[in-house]
């Protein structure tokens, strides 16, 4: 009996033993259990704060954003602008989740629509362009009121010089009693007007040109023509090389009386050779002078109006130079800014015989 009582008492210790060291194992993994518990509550709060800052973000984007899922497209979650944009369309009967890519006007607005694959379907951006389409036309409107704005100036300095002489032989008319002289300055009064006639014209052709014809020339004529109106005595100008080249009378002559006037206005007694070269479809005008030259400071922006190393010039006669010869498909350019003696080139498409001009469209013009 004594040993049976013996290993019945060191089973039951053994049994205590386990049972201790179970529940010690049990209230460690209570304790375990609690921290892990923890964690995840910290974690799910994370994870909460980071999706709410997530909606957060999607909900003040400027774009509206829709989740489309599988193939039949089923509209999803979405963004604030996303129902906007689509309540505004479903307003007047558009739906805007069915269009395809693309820009969608409607109403006032002008949406433009783009898909991006997920996994699970396709997220539809929704882009609200009114006000951006708005604020373009209101660009165009204002570059066509300066491109009129320029013109208009352009026109001004153009018949400047006609007009003053103009102005002048009305004078002379009125203060004379002698029939010669009186029918001389009315035949110089008439030339004026004629010439204000001719240049109003011509301007206003190379703003929008009508299908008139191109009135073409030799360059020698034209030069010839050009040098006499500038005051610009035969022995000093030169022209060389293809001399026989057949030009827009009116558009290179006009470009040519800038480039020799603003010779003589700087130097009274300036110098100017024209070199004519011939290269496939374009002819290149070589224009120097033996005056000061263009200003380095000033010689980045000597094509734009208003620019002007004169103490009465209005700064226009270079940039409408320069736009002619771009209604031409032409160029002109400065050679050697900062240097004595202008040297500028001109770049004008090749005309061989009188042709119908061709039209300039200007976007939005009626």
């Amino acid at each position: 009996m004594s040993s049976s009582h013996e290993s019945l008492h060191d089973g039951f210790a053994r049994f205590v033993h386990a049972a201790e060291e179970l529940e010690a194992s049990y209230a460690s993994l209570r304790q375990r259990a609690a921290s892990v518990d923890d964690e995840l509550q910290a974690t799910n709060a994370k994870l909460e704060q980071a999706l709410a800052e997530r909606d957060g973000m999607f909900a003040a984007l400027p774009i509206g954003l829709v989740a489309l899922h599988g193939d039949s497209g089923e509209a999803g979650a979405s963004n604030v602008e996303a129902d906007r944009l689509v309540a505004a369309a479903a307003a007047v009967g558009e739906d805007l989740l069915a269009r395809p890519d693309g820009t969608v006007v409607f109403d006032r607005y002008v949406v433009r629509l783009r898909r991006v694959s997920l996994p699970s379907g396709q997220l539809l951006m929704l882009e609200d362009r009114s006000h951006v389409e708005s604020l373009e036309r209101e660009v165009r409107r204002l570059d066509r009121l300066a491109g009129l704005s320029e013109l208009a100036l352009g026109v001004a300095h153009e018949i400047k010089n006609p007009l003053n002489g103009v102005m002048g032989f009305a004078g002379l008319l009125e203060r004379s009693d002698d029939g010669a002289t009186m029918r001389r300055y009315a035949s110089k009064i008439v030339e004026g007007v004629r010439a204000v006639d001719e240049i109003v014209k011509g301007l206003l052709g190379f703003a929008r040109p009508d299908g008139q014809t191109v009135r073409t020339e030799p360059l020698e004529a034209v030069v010839e023509r050009v040098a006499a109106a500038a005051a610009l005595p035969r022995s000093r100008w030169l022209l060389r090389g293809e001399v026989d080249a057949r030009v827009d009378a009116d558009a290179v002559g006009r470009v040519l009386s800038n480039l020799m006037r603003n010779a003589i206005e700087a130097s009274a007694s300036a110098r100017v050779c024209v070199t004519a070269k011939v290269r496939r479809d374009e002819l290149e005008l070589l224009v120097e002078d033996d005056g000061p030259g263009v200003p380095a400071e000033v010689a980045g922006a000597v094509f734009e109006p208003f620019v002007s190393t004169k103490q009465r010039g209005t700064g226009l006669g270079l940039a409408l130079s320069a736009r002619v010869l771009s209604f031409l498909g032409g160029h002109l350019e400065l050679l050697n800014p900062g240097r004595p003696g202008a040297r500028f080139r001109v770049r004008v498409p090749r005309v061989t015989a009188p042709v119908a001009a061709l039209t300039v469209a200007a976007e939005g013009a009626a």
